[in-house]
Protein backbone atom coordinates (compact mmCIF):
# COMPACT_ATOMS: atom_id res chain seq x y z
CA UNK A 1 0.00 0.00 0.00
CA UNK A 2 2.88 2.09 1.16
CA UNK A 3 4.47 1.57 -2.21
CA UNK A 4 1.62 2.23 -4.33
CA UNK A 5 0.78 5.68 -2.39
CA UNK A 6 4.31 6.58 -3.05
CA UNK A 7 4.01 5.70 -6.57
CA UNK A 8 1.15 7.75 -7.18
CA UNK A 9 2.90 11.12 -5.64
CA UNK A 10 5.60 10.62 -8.47
CA UNK A 11 3.09 10.34 -11.04
CA UNK A 12 1.13 13.37 -9.33
CA UNK A 13 4.30 15.47 -9.00
CA UNK A 14 5.06 14.76 -12.98
CA UNK A 15 1.95 15.67 -14.36
CA UNK A 16 2.03 18.81 -12.18
CA UNK A 17 5.77 19.31 -13.28
CA UNK A 18 4.42 19.45 -17.37
CA UNK A 19 1.29 21.49 -16.28
CA UNK A 20 4.27 24.21 -15.63
CA UNK A 21 6.04 23.25 -18.38
CA UNK A 22 2.43 23.69 -20.46
CA UNK A 23 1.60 26.82 -18.19
CA UNK A 24 5.41 28.69 -19.42
CA UNK A 25 4.72 27.59 -22.90
CA UNK A 26 0.87 29.09 -23.31
CA UNK A 27 1.19 31.99 -21.10
CA UNK A 28 4.85 33.64 -20.12
CA UNK A 29 5.82 36.42 -23.34
CA UNK A 30 2.11 36.85 -23.80
CA UNK A 31 2.08 39.49 -26.76
CA UNK A 32 0.56 42.58 -26.20
CA UNK A 33 -1.06 45.85 -28.06
CA UNK A 34 1.53 47.88 -29.14
CA UNK A 35 1.75 50.81 -27.23
CA UNK A 36 3.05 53.50 -30.30
CA UNK A 37 0.99 52.74 -32.73
CA UNK A 38 0.50 55.13 -35.98
CA UNK A 39 -2.85 55.76 -36.85
CA UNK A 40 -4.12 53.85 -39.86
CA UNK A 41 -4.04 55.85 -43.24
CA UNK A 42 -7.72 54.82 -43.79
CA UNK A 43 -9.74 55.13 -41.16
CA UNK A 44 -13.32 52.91 -40.86
CA UNK A 45 -15.65 53.82 -39.02
CA UNK A 46 -16.05 52.00 -36.11
CA UNK A 47 -19.96 51.34 -34.38
CA UNK A 48 -18.98 50.63 -30.44
CA UNK A 49 -21.85 48.57 -29.29
CA UNK A 50 -22.35 48.72 -25.22
CA UNK A 51 -25.43 46.51 -23.74
CA UNK A 52 -25.98 47.64 -20.23
CA UNK A 53 -28.75 46.31 -17.88
CA UNK A 54 -28.75 48.07 -13.76
CA UNK A 55 -25.19 49.24 -14.42
CA UNK A 56 -25.68 52.68 -12.61
CA UNK A 57 -22.21 52.22 -10.30
CA UNK A 58 -19.98 51.87 -13.36
CA UNK A 59 -21.89 52.82 -16.88
CA UNK A 60 -21.05 56.77 -16.45
CA UNK A 61 -17.55 56.14 -15.97
CA UNK A 62 -17.58 53.62 -18.87
CA UNK A 63 -19.34 56.01 -21.39
CA UNK A 64 -17.47 59.05 -20.90
CA UNK A 65 -14.26 57.18 -21.21
CA UNK A 66 -16.03 55.93 -25.37
CA UNK A 67 -16.90 59.29 -25.88
CA UNK A 68 -13.25 60.71 -24.74
CA UNK A 69 -11.77 58.14 -27.35
CA UNK A 70 -9.45 59.84 -29.64
CA UNK A 71 -10.95 58.19 -33.01
CA UNK A 72 -12.96 60.54 -34.61
CA UNK A 73 -14.98 58.31 -36.94
CA UNK A 74 -16.99 56.56 -34.31
CA UNK A 75 -20.58 55.96 -33.05
CA UNK A 76 -21.70 54.74 -29.77
CA UNK A 77 -24.46 52.40 -29.48
CA UNK A 78 -25.72 51.70 -26.29
CA UNK A 79 -28.47 49.60 -26.10
CA UNK A 80 -30.15 49.43 -22.50
CA UNK A 81 -32.09 46.21 -21.10
CA UNK A 82 -34.84 48.03 -19.00
CA UNK A 83 -33.18 48.67 -16.29
CA UNK A 84 -34.05 50.16 -13.34
CA UNK A 85 -31.32 51.68 -10.81
CA UNK A 86 -30.65 55.00 -12.44
CA UNK A 87 -28.72 53.29 -15.51
CA UNK A 88 -31.14 55.44 -17.76
CA UNK A 89 -30.84 58.54 -16.39
CA UNK A 90 -26.92 58.08 -16.63
CA UNK A 91 -27.31 57.71 -20.37
CA UNK A 92 -29.81 60.23 -20.69
CA UNK A 93 -26.87 62.62 -19.59
CA UNK A 94 -25.01 62.03 -22.52
CA UNK A 95 -27.47 62.79 -25.03
CA UNK A 96 -26.16 63.58 -28.74
CA UNK A 97 -22.85 61.90 -27.60
CA UNK A 98 -24.84 58.55 -27.87
CA UNK A 99 -27.31 56.84 -29.87
CA UNK A 100 -29.59 55.38 -26.75
CA UNK A 101 -31.72 52.02 -27.64
CA UNK A 102 -33.41 51.03 -25.47
CA UNK A 103 -33.90 47.16 -25.68
CA UNK A 104 -36.76 45.48 -27.32
CA UNK A 105 -38.77 42.37 -25.39
CA UNK A 106 -36.27 39.63 -25.22
CA UNK A 107 -37.43 36.79 -27.51
CA UNK A 108 -37.18 33.57 -26.17
CA UNK A 109 -34.32 31.45 -26.48
CA UNK A 110 -32.04 34.51 -26.17
CA UNK A 111 -29.27 35.71 -23.73
CA UNK A 112 -30.24 39.20 -22.60
CA UNK A 113 -26.95 40.45 -23.52
CA UNK A 114 -26.92 38.68 -26.55
CA UNK A 115 -30.11 40.10 -27.75
CA UNK A 116 -28.79 43.27 -26.72
CA UNK A 117 -25.59 43.10 -28.70
CA UNK A 118 -27.86 41.99 -31.80
CA UNK A 119 -29.96 45.04 -31.68
CA UNK A 120 -27.06 47.13 -31.17
CA UNK A 121 -25.71 45.16 -34.41
CA UNK A 122 -28.62 46.37 -36.27
CA UNK A 123 -28.23 49.87 -35.78
CA UNK A 124 -24.54 50.10 -36.61
CA UNK A 125 -23.43 51.96 -39.86
CA UNK A 126 -19.21 50.70 -39.13
CA UNK A 127 -17.20 48.41 -41.10
CA UNK A 128 -15.56 47.75 -37.25
CA UNK A 129 -17.85 46.76 -34.70
CA UNK A 130 -16.21 47.11 -31.07
CA UNK A 131 -18.47 44.99 -28.34
CA UNK A 132 -17.50 45.87 -25.07
CA UNK A 133 -18.77 45.83 -21.44
CA UNK A 134 -20.32 48.56 -19.21
CA UNK A 135 -17.73 48.22 -16.46
CA UNK A 136 -14.92 48.75 -18.56
CA UNK A 137 -12.85 52.15 -18.70
CA UNK A 138 -11.10 52.86 -22.13
CA UNK A 139 -7.86 54.85 -22.36
CA UNK A 140 -8.26 57.99 -24.82
CA UNK A 141 -6.06 56.35 -27.24
CA UNK A 142 -6.77 52.48 -27.00
CA UNK A 143 -9.22 52.47 -30.06
CA UNK A 144 -6.61 53.71 -32.71
CA UNK A 145 -4.36 51.79 -31.54
CA UNK A 146 -6.82 48.21 -31.29
CA UNK A 147 -7.78 49.71 -34.98
CA UNK A 148 -4.01 49.79 -36.06
CA UNK A 149 -3.30 46.89 -34.34
CA UNK A 150 -6.29 44.93 -36.59
CA UNK A 151 -5.24 46.47 -39.41
CA UNK A 152 -1.34 45.94 -39.61
CA UNK A 153 -1.56 42.03 -38.62
CA UNK A 154 -4.80 41.53 -40.85
CA UNK A 155 -6.84 40.34 -38.43
CA UNK A 156 -11.10 39.56 -38.14
CA UNK A 157 -11.15 39.93 -34.47
CA UNK A 158 -9.04 41.53 -31.91
CA UNK A 159 -9.97 40.56 -28.57
CA UNK A 160 -8.18 42.44 -25.76
CA UNK A 161 -7.13 40.87 -21.91
CA UNK A 162 -7.85 43.94 -20.25
CA UNK A 163 -5.96 45.13 -16.34
CA UNK A 164 -8.24 43.64 -13.39
CA UNK A 165 -9.26 46.12 -11.00
CA UNK A 166 -9.41 44.62 -8.38
CA UNK A 167 -10.25 46.19 -5.09
CA UNK A 168 -12.05 43.84 -2.25
CA UNK A 169 -10.18 40.94 -0.71
CA UNK A 170 -11.97 38.20 -2.40
CA UNK A 171 -11.42 39.64 -5.94
CA UNK A 172 -7.61 39.96 -4.92
CA UNK A 173 -8.10 36.45 -3.93
CA UNK A 174 -10.82 34.76 -6.37
CA UNK A 175 -10.10 36.45 -9.83
CA UNK A 176 -6.55 35.90 -10.59
CA UNK A 177 -6.66 31.76 -10.20
CA UNK A 178 -9.87 31.93 -12.44
CA UNK A 179 -8.08 34.24 -14.98
CA UNK A 180 -5.35 31.45 -14.66
CA UNK A 181 -7.45 29.05 -14.98
CA UNK A 182 -9.22 30.46 -17.85
CA UNK A 183 -5.73 30.93 -19.91
CA UNK A 184 -4.93 27.70 -19.61
CA UNK A 185 -7.74 25.84 -20.59
CA UNK A 186 -7.96 27.50 -24.05
CA UNK A 187 -3.98 27.66 -24.42
CA UNK A 188 -3.15 30.79 -23.64
CA UNK A 189 -1.08 32.95 -26.67
CA UNK A 190 -2.22 29.49 -28.68
CA UNK A 191 -5.39 31.05 -29.67
CA UNK A 192 -3.28 33.47 -32.08
CA UNK A 193 -1.98 30.60 -33.74
CA UNK A 194 -4.02 30.19 -36.79
CA UNK A 195 -2.26 26.40 -37.22
CA UNK A 196 -4.48 25.59 -33.99
CA UNK A 197 -8.02 25.96 -34.48
CA UNK A 198 -9.17 24.24 -31.34
CA UNK A 199 -7.54 26.55 -28.85
CA UNK A 200 -10.15 30.00 -29.02
CA UNK A 201 -11.24 32.39 -26.77
CA UNK A 202 -12.95 36.06 -27.23
CA UNK A 203 -13.26 38.12 -24.21
CA UNK A 204 -16.51 40.31 -24.45
CA UNK A 205 -15.44 42.77 -22.47
CA UNK A 206 -13.38 43.97 -25.49
CA UNK A 207 -13.87 42.36 -28.78
CA UNK A 208 -13.26 44.34 -32.43
CA UNK A 209 -14.61 42.66 -35.61
CA UNK A 210 -14.79 43.35 -39.23
CA UNK A 211 -18.31 43.79 -40.32
CA UNK A 212 -17.83 41.02 -43.21
CA UNK A 213 -16.05 38.23 -40.12
CA UNK A 214 -18.92 38.87 -38.00
CA UNK A 215 -21.43 38.43 -40.77
CA UNK A 216 -20.06 35.48 -41.82
CA UNK A 217 -20.37 33.94 -38.40
CA UNK A 218 -23.78 34.81 -38.02
CA UNK A 219 -22.85 37.07 -34.93
CA UNK A 220 -24.59 37.01 -31.79
CA UNK A 221 -27.75 35.41 -33.18
CA UNK A 222 -25.51 31.97 -33.94
CA UNK A 223 -24.75 32.08 -29.99
CA UNK A 224 -27.95 33.44 -28.71
CA UNK A 225 -28.89 30.78 -25.71
CA UNK A 226 -24.82 31.28 -24.89
CA UNK A 227 -23.80 32.71 -21.57
CA UNK A 228 -20.29 32.68 -22.48
CA UNK A 229 -20.78 34.46 -25.65
CA UNK A 230 -17.50 35.64 -26.53
CA UNK A 231 -15.63 32.07 -26.03
CA UNK A 232 -17.99 30.86 -28.74
CA UNK A 233 -17.75 33.84 -30.91
CA UNK A 234 -14.04 33.29 -30.74
CA UNK A 235 -14.45 29.57 -31.23
CA UNK A 236 -16.75 30.45 -34.54
CA UNK A 237 -13.80 32.73 -35.87
CA UNK A 238 -11.29 30.00 -35.76
CA UNK A 239 -13.73 27.58 -36.91
CA UNK A 240 -14.63 29.21 -40.16
CA UNK A 241 -10.68 29.53 -40.64
CA UNK A 242 -10.67 33.52 -39.67
CA UNK A 243 -8.29 35.20 -37.95
CA UNK A 244 -8.23 36.10 -33.93
CA UNK A 245 -5.38 37.87 -32.44
CA UNK A 246 -5.59 38.33 -28.59
CA UNK A 247 -3.42 40.93 -27.03
CA UNK A 248 -3.32 42.05 -23.20
CA UNK A 249 -3.89 45.66 -22.66
CA UNK A 250 -3.54 46.98 -19.39
CA UNK A 251 -2.50 50.52 -20.15
CA UNK A 252 -5.21 50.27 -22.33
CA UNK A 253 -8.06 49.12 -20.65
CA UNK A 254 -9.62 48.43 -16.99
CA UNK A 255 -12.17 46.19 -16.04
CA UNK A 256 -13.69 45.81 -12.86
CA UNK A 257 -15.73 42.13 -13.88
CA UNK A 258 -17.46 41.90 -9.92
CA UNK A 259 -17.11 43.59 -6.61
CA UNK A 260 -18.35 41.20 -3.63
CA UNK A 261 -18.27 37.72 -2.84
CA UNK A 262 -21.48 36.81 -4.03
CA UNK A 263 -21.20 38.72 -7.12
CA UNK A 264 -18.00 36.61 -8.05
CA UNK A 265 -20.32 33.19 -6.81
CA UNK A 266 -23.45 33.86 -8.63
CA UNK A 267 -21.37 35.51 -12.18
CA UNK A 268 -18.86 32.08 -12.28
CA UNK A 269 -21.73 30.03 -11.32
CA UNK A 270 -23.34 30.60 -14.73
CA UNK A 271 -20.21 30.83 -16.71
CA UNK A 272 -19.25 27.53 -15.37
CA UNK A 273 -22.75 26.13 -16.59
CA UNK A 274 -21.74 27.41 -19.67
CA UNK A 275 -17.83 26.28 -20.20
CA UNK A 276 -19.38 23.02 -19.32
CA UNK A 277 -21.88 22.73 -22.43
CA UNK A 278 -25.06 23.80 -20.60
CA UNK A 279 -24.19 21.00 -17.80
CA UNK A 280 -23.51 17.44 -19.27
CA UNK A 281 -23.27 16.37 -15.46
CA UNK A 282 -20.12 13.92 -16.02
CA UNK A 283 -18.12 16.62 -18.24
CA UNK A 284 -18.69 19.03 -14.92
CA UNK A 285 -18.03 16.56 -11.97
CA UNK A 286 -14.67 15.69 -13.96
CA UNK A 287 -13.28 19.41 -14.26
CA UNK A 288 -14.27 19.84 -10.77
CA UNK A 289 -12.27 16.20 -9.62
CA UNK A 290 -9.06 17.62 -11.64
CA UNK A 291 -9.24 20.73 -9.74
CA UNK A 292 -9.21 19.35 -6.46
CA UNK A 293 -6.30 16.03 -7.55
CA UNK A 294 -3.84 18.91 -9.24
CA UNK A 295 -4.77 22.23 -7.62
CA UNK A 296 -5.59 21.20 -4.16
CA UNK A 297 -4.26 17.43 -3.18
CA UNK A 298 -0.54 18.75 -3.84
CA UNK A 299 -1.06 21.24 -0.86
CA UNK A 300 -2.95 18.57 1.45
CA UNK A 301 0.12 16.11 1.10
CA UNK A 302 2.45 19.12 1.33
CA UNK A 303 1.08 19.84 5.05
CA UNK A 304 1.00 15.73 5.77
CA UNK A 305 4.76 16.14 4.76
CA UNK A 306 5.37 19.00 7.16
CA UNK A 307 3.71 17.37 9.81
CA UNK A 308 5.77 13.96 9.37
CA UNK A 309 8.97 15.99 9.56
CA UNK A 310 9.86 16.20 13.32
CA UNK A 311 10.30 12.04 12.81
CA UNK A 312 11.10 11.61 9.13
CA UNK A 313 12.64 14.99 7.38
CA UNK A 314 13.12 13.74 4.34
CA UNK A 315 9.94 11.52 3.62
CA UNK A 316 7.74 11.18 0.14
CA UNK A 317 5.39 13.27 1.03
CA UNK A 318 7.43 16.85 2.06
CA UNK A 319 8.93 16.14 -0.89
CA UNK A 320 6.54 15.80 -3.66
CA UNK A 321 4.04 17.91 -1.55
CA UNK A 322 6.49 20.79 -1.72
CA UNK A 323 7.09 20.13 -5.31
CA UNK A 324 4.35 20.34 -6.65
CA UNK A 325 3.43 23.31 -4.36
CA UNK A 326 6.41 25.46 -5.40
CA UNK A 327 5.27 24.89 -9.11
CA UNK A 328 1.63 25.76 -8.66
CA UNK A 329 2.75 28.66 -6.07
CA UNK A 330 5.06 30.47 -8.60
CA UNK A 331 2.70 30.35 -11.71
CA UNK A 332 0.03 32.18 -9.98
CA UNK A 333 2.38 34.50 -8.35
CA UNK A 334 3.64 35.69 -11.40
CA UNK A 335 0.22 36.25 -12.66
CA UNK A 336 -0.21 38.27 -9.39
CA UNK A 337 2.75 40.22 -9.76
CA UNK A 338 1.36 40.97 -13.50
CA UNK A 339 -1.76 42.43 -12.13
CA UNK A 340 -0.08 44.35 -9.09
CA UNK A 341 -1.56 41.83 -6.72
CA UNK A 342 -0.19 40.92 -3.50
CA UNK A 343 1.77 37.72 -3.50
CA UNK A 344 0.19 36.82 -0.55
CA UNK A 345 -3.19 35.83 -2.02
CA UNK A 346 -1.26 33.39 -4.07
CA UNK A 347 -0.29 31.55 -1.20
CA UNK A 348 -3.88 31.20 -0.52
CA UNK A 349 -4.08 29.51 -3.45
CA UNK A 350 -5.70 26.01 -2.67
CA UNK A 351 -8.69 28.07 -0.41
CA UNK A 352 -9.40 29.81 -3.87
CA UNK A 353 -9.88 26.69 -5.89
CA UNK A 354 -11.66 24.97 -3.02
CA UNK A 355 -14.29 28.32 -3.40
CA UNK A 356 -14.20 27.95 -6.91
CA UNK A 357 -15.20 24.02 -6.78
CA UNK A 358 -17.75 25.22 -4.33
CA UNK A 359 -19.27 27.49 -6.97
CA UNK A 360 -18.96 24.23 -9.33
CA UNK A 361 -20.99 22.23 -7.31
CA UNK A 362 -23.61 24.72 -6.85
CA UNK A 363 -23.08 25.19 -11.00
CA UNK A 364 -23.79 21.80 -10.92
CA UNK A 365 -26.52 21.28 -8.93
CA UNK A 366 -28.49 23.88 -9.79
CA UNK A 367 -28.16 22.72 -13.95
CA UNK A 368 -28.90 19.16 -12.93
CA UNK A 369 -32.38 20.18 -10.99
CA UNK A 370 -32.83 23.12 -13.59
CA UNK A 371 -32.97 25.68 -10.51
CA UNK A 372 -31.26 28.08 -13.48
CA UNK A 373 -29.33 31.29 -12.81
CA UNK A 374 -30.18 34.10 -12.17
CA UNK A 375 -28.33 37.20 -13.63
CA UNK A 376 -29.18 40.86 -13.39
CA UNK A 377 -32.89 40.46 -12.97
CA UNK A 378 -33.43 37.34 -15.75
CA UNK A 379 -32.82 33.60 -15.20
CA UNK A 380 -31.17 30.89 -17.78
CA UNK A 381 -31.37 27.13 -17.80
CA UNK A 382 -34.21 26.96 -16.01
CA UNK A 383 -36.46 24.15 -16.81
CA UNK A 384 -40.47 23.52 -16.66
CA UNK A 385 -41.71 21.49 -13.89
CA UNK A 386 -45.45 19.45 -13.13
CA UNK A 387 -46.64 21.58 -10.25
CA UNK A 388 -45.77 19.08 -7.45
CA UNK A 389 -42.26 19.13 -8.06
CA UNK A 390 -41.96 23.22 -7.87
CA UNK A 391 -42.33 23.61 -4.30
CA UNK A 392 -38.65 21.36 -4.08
CA UNK A 393 -37.05 22.81 -6.55
CA UNK A 394 -38.15 26.68 -4.91
CA UNK A 395 -36.44 25.54 -1.76
CA UNK A 396 -33.71 24.83 -3.19
CA UNK A 397 -32.93 27.77 -4.54
CA UNK A 398 -33.72 29.77 -2.04
CA UNK A 399 -31.39 27.59 0.05
CA UNK A 400 -28.84 27.59 -2.41
CA UNK A 401 -28.93 31.88 -2.69
CA UNK A 402 -29.08 32.23 1.28
CA UNK A 403 -26.07 30.32 1.29
CA UNK A 404 -23.99 31.88 -1.01
CA UNK A 405 -25.11 35.82 0.73
CA UNK A 406 -24.87 33.90 4.46
CA UNK A 407 -21.23 32.52 3.38
CA UNK A 408 -19.56 36.18 2.39
CA UNK A 409 -20.05 37.46 5.42
CA UNK A 410 -19.28 34.27 7.88
CA UNK A 411 -16.24 33.51 6.21
CA UNK A 412 -15.28 37.04 6.18
CA UNK A 413 -15.63 37.54 9.60
CA UNK A 414 -13.29 34.39 9.81
CA UNK A 415 -10.50 35.78 7.58
CA UNK A 416 -10.56 39.67 9.52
Amino acid sequence: MSLAIDVLLVVQSTIVFFLAGYEYLTLMHFPALRESATHPSNRSLVSIILPVRDQAKTVGECVASLVGLDYPEKEIIVVDGNSTDGTLDILRSFDGKINLVEEEPLPQGWVGKNWACHMGYQQAKGDLLLFTDGDSIHAHDSLAKTVNYLEVTKADLVTLAPAAILRSFWEKLLQPPIFWLIMMFVGGKWVNDDSKPRWALGNGQYMLFRREAYDEVGGHNAVRDRISEDYSLGRLIKAHGLKLRMVTASDSLGVRMYSSFPEIWRGWRKNFYSVSGNHPLFRAAYRLVLLFIFLVLPFVVLGYGIYLAPKAPLNIYLLTGGFMAFFLWLGLIILDRSIRVSPFYALLLPFAILVYIGIGIDSTVRGALGLGFSWKGRVYGRRHYHPLSCCFVAVASAVSNHYVRGLDLHALAVVV
